[in-house]
């Protein structure tokens, strides 16, 4: 009788990210994933990188690096009082970035609880250095937006904020995404940003699309309201409030930070990463 082999939690695959983060820290500037490192965790990691694309930990990487390089730039314009993660998993941006930003992380419980726990034992021993952190759970398929809202308000107090939305549309529905992102132009005022990330329509043509769905039905344990969903960048284009001011994807961002690197294109999960400014009041 074949054995079943246990499930990857939805929530597990944080631990994941991280392992892939820490595979390039000079690329993807996070010298704290390593962290999160358990031999377990790497076994998956490379489970799912040799099922699905070599490539995985790489462009997580470059992921990671974009936004870092993004939001350094914002602080250094003065652009940015708090970083608002929906989605926080297990990234470490609060201990990567400047300490005088307020940091609010948002995610599901059993992920914002593990991460205060590990992340505050880790600050008394002195292997983090003190951030000023706020931690919000939520699960954004049945939140209630005016909760979660008052929440935020709350501790955003005003201050000029970047939303951060990384590794989450992609099990999100489109009525769920579209109630995100009218919650994201209530809490943000006129010259504040937003990042996200999803992938494009297309990109379900191709072979390595397939075997991420492949991976993700045979391997996590899915709930009823998982979807698979691709975002078009009319989507962004079109966003009421906004206007799209940057636009790039894991082989755009290859090409700048590792131009002499050859990529096989149809091997490559290729992420789309869009910066947006709030332009109007909703």
């Amino acid at each position: 009788m074949k054995t079943l082999k246990p499930k990857i939690n939805i929530h597990e695959t944080a631990f994941v990210t991280a392992s892939f983060r820490m595979g390039d820290v000079a690329l993807s500037k996070d010298s704290y994933a390593y962290l999160w490192s358990e031999s377990i965790i790497e076994a998956h990691a490379k489970s799912y990188s040799k099922a699905v694309s070599s490539y995985e930990p790489y462009a997580h990487c470059l992921r990671n690096r974009y936004f870092y390089d993004t939001i350094n730039k914002l602080m250094a314009q003065n652009n940015i009082e708090v970083l608002i993660n929906f989605g926080c998993g297990f990234s470490m941006y609060p201990y990567l970035l400047d300490n005088s930003l307020h940091y609010i992380e948002i995610d599901k419980a059993d992920v914002v609880i593990h991460k205060k726990e590990m992340t505050s034992k880790w600050e008394k021993e002195g292997k983090l250095p003190a951030r000023n952190i706020s931690y919000l759970e939520a699960d954004f398929n049945l939140v209630s937006q005016d909760e979660l809202f008052e929440q935020i308000m709350a501790l955003k107090n005003g201050k000029k904020s970047f939303i951060l939305l990384e590794g989450v549309l992609f099990f999100l529905g489109k009525d769920d995404t579209k109630k995100l992102f009218e919650l994201f132009g209530k809490l943000q005022e006129p010259d504040e940003y937003l990042g996200s990330v999803s992938f494009l329509p297309q990109l379900e043509k191709q072979l390595v699309f397939k075997k991420l769905i492949d991976y993700v039905e045979e391997n996590l344990e899915k709930n009823e309201r998982f979807q698979y969903q691709t975002v078009a960048d009319e989507f962004y284009i079109n966003l009421k409030g906004y206007e799209l001011t940057d636009h790039q994807h894991t082989l755009s961002l290859a090409a700048y930070y590792d131009p002499k690197r050859f990529l096989t294109k149809e091997e490559v999960m290729n992420e789309h990463m869009y910066l947006l400014k709030k332009t109007s009041v909703q």
